[in-house]
């Protein structure tokens, strides 16, 4: 199948109609009538954890790689099999977590999108899938993008800085089959809508069909998507910004609900060696309720075109897109003074920067440019950890190697690089404060080889027998841990004992080759303290802070690699580890 090249940021005209953009983009509170199905909690009193089961609202895929052959396979899955789901994918690189491709998916129910995603003939990651489901734009196969990564780079070593990194997927909104009500739609004093004076509360289910749900919902295999006038109609009507509730109504969308896994499998065909993985899975939660399995988010549909976001600081904590150095939550130098590194917005966000993982997503009735803040230290806060610890295995007899992945998925919101000065030397970290907590600033930062390095507490390593290594020395168990190193990169993969700088994931980005003597097989402790101290004055709906006095830890997720041969039979083998954590306090 031909690749048709995907853009981040065209301006979509997916064959247009004619619609003009509402005034403004909101994060939406939905109070409206909850009659559609399944019905599930939307009021306020919501919280947003990790999901134990796998399933939720939003889903991060720590790693995906097509470096040294790899090929890295995505299935996501809808197990709801009532509504439709309008979701967000999007790629970040390894190196300083810059966008590098993103589109929307919409899923029917009970619903399967796959893809698959290699390295392409121009050295760039491409994304390559013949799955039919509806996606905006109609076809997202194609080369990964290179616009928003270091403009210094070029050739090789710029398509370089797509081959690694992670995935943001979010459910935006949901897309249930019947249309809603909408008599009387008008402002409501909480952020909402008033009721209608029809027979049907506003927004209250209706036996007519929501037309882009029938656009989406898949007919003897296929979604028609575009394929009709109506599908076309309403999938092109997603252009516009829905400015209030009644507007994201009339295009079909509702509160997101769960329902959301998705599984990865990093293959290797010439080495004849997979590895596979789950998504990390965020559910929101009606905190009133425990009995409850799920509420809804906020409404968080945001339009897949170039054109730019307005009032980006309501939705986002990236300091890369923020706009303002003044006050709490301006943009600054990690020291709480106000950003010295060029003017801001360091870059226009556009409609399809968002929603990300620092957008209200719960907890929210009012357009607030603080809520993003407090969004990313909750996120943030339920990734944290003191320790990481897995196990490694390098015997040389059966030709075993290991890789440990760290992606640091929500660092972005805490700190970024800007690009703009004319030196790479001179590139400058710009920081956004969370609510209370905070996990990066200019102390335990730095800027290495144009990546941001976050300093650990330092490595342990131990074998099967209580022998530990401490730098270059035997110690007898307990002892201090080893000198401190930095996690360079959002998404850094350590490699223990590669003889000329063998990798089993053949990483390149954001590597880091660790020697542990003879200590050739047992397990290790990463130490992840992060910064210290933190104020219980945060938002009541985002939950309760303490102070922790172990450390507030490094938001990590991850897991470990390992290769090994058998001469024998002339065969190779591979498995894979997720980390264990040790976690501060909530």
């Amino acid at each position: 199948m031909k690749r048709k090249p995907i853009v981040i940021g065209v301006g979509l005209l997916l064959g247009g109609i004619g619609l003009a953009n509402f005034s403004q983009a909101n994060v939406l509170f939905d109070n409206g009538a909850s009659t559609i199905s399944p019905t599930v909690n939307i009021g306020a009193a919501r919280n947003q954890v990790i999901s134990t089961d796998g399933i939720g609202h939003i889903l991060i895929v720590p790693y995906y790689n097509v470096q040294a052959g790899n090929a890295t396979l995505i299935n996501l899955v809808n197990t709801d099999t009532v509504n439709g789901k309008a979701v967000k994918v999007r790629f970040r690189g390894a190196s300083n977590s810059d966008d590098v491709y993103d589109f929307q998916v919409y899923l029917s129910p009970g619903d399967v999108w796959s893809a698959n995603i290699s390295r392409g003939a121009d050295g760039r990651a491409a994304l390559t899938t013949n799955d039919r489901s509806c996606t905006i734009p109609q076809s997202v196969s194609g080369s990964f993008v290179t616009a928003r990564l270091n403009p210094r780079l070029t050739g090789d070593a710029l398509a370089a800085e797509t081959r690694e990194g992670y995935v943001e997927i979010f459910n935006m909104a949901d897309v249930p089959p019947f249309g809603v009500n909408l008599a009387g739609a008008g402002p409501a004093a909480v952020g909402g809508q008033g009721t209608g004076p029809g027979a049907a509360p506003f927004g209250a289910a209706l036996a007519t069909a929501n037309p882009l749900f029938t656009a989406t919902k898949h007919v003897g295999g296929v979604a028609p998507c575009f394929s009709t006038t109506a599908g076309a109609a309403a999938l092109n009507a997603l252009q516009n910004d829905p400015a209030d509730l009644g507007a994201a109504y009339a295009l079909g969308l509702r509160a997101p609900s769960t329902g959301l896994y998705a599984n990865w499998t990093i293959i290797n065909v010439p080495k004849s060696g997979a590895s596979s993985g789950e998504a990390i899975a965020q559910l929101i939660i009606d905190s009133a309720l425990p009995s409850q399995p799920s509420a809804r988010g906020n409404l968080v549909f945001f339009p897949q075109t170039g054109a730019a976001a307005t009032t980006p600081d309501f939705f986002t904590a990236d300091p890369i897109l923020r706009t303002s150095t003044v006050g709490v939550g301006g943009v600054q130098d990690g020291t709480g003074a106000p950003y010295a590194g060029g003017t801001v917005p360091i870059l226009v966000a556009s409609n399809f920067d968002l929603p990300d993982l620092s957008t209200p997503y719960y907890g929210f009735q009012v357009n607030d440019a603080q809520r993003p803040r407090f969004q990313a230290e909750a996120v943030t806060r339920r990734l944290a950890t003191l320790n990481v610890i897995n196990e490694y295995i390098t015997d040389a007899s059966i030709g075993a190697f290991t890789d440990w992945v760290f992606s640091l998925p929500t660092r972005r919101y805490s700190v970024a690089l800007d690009y703009r000065p004319a030196a790479p030397a001179a590139f400058v970290r710009a920081f956004t404060r969370l609510g209370t907590r905070d996990y990066f600033n200019a102390s335990n930062t730095s800027v290495v080889n144009n990546q941001i390095c976050v300093n650990t507490g330092g490595l342990t390593f131990y074998d099967r027998e209580e022998t530990t290594l401490v730098g270059n020395n035997f110690v007898i168990s307990p002892n201090p841990p080893a000198a401190g190193f930095r996690l360079c990169g959002e998404v850094n993969v350590l490699t223990f004992n590669a003889p000329g700088g063998q990798s089993v994931m053949g990483a390149e980005i954001a590597r880091t080759d660790f020697g542990t003597g003879t200590i050739r097989d047992g397990w290790a402790n990463v130490s992840t303290p992060g910064l210290s101290g933190g104020l219980n004055n945060f938002p009541a709906e985002f939950g309760s802070l303490l102070v922790a006095p172990n450390g507030n830890g490094l938001p990590i997720v991850g897991k470990a690699f390992t290769r090994a041969g058998n001469g024998t039979v002339s065969a190779n083998f591979g498995a894979s580890w997720e980390h264990r954590y040790t976690r501060p306090l909530p």
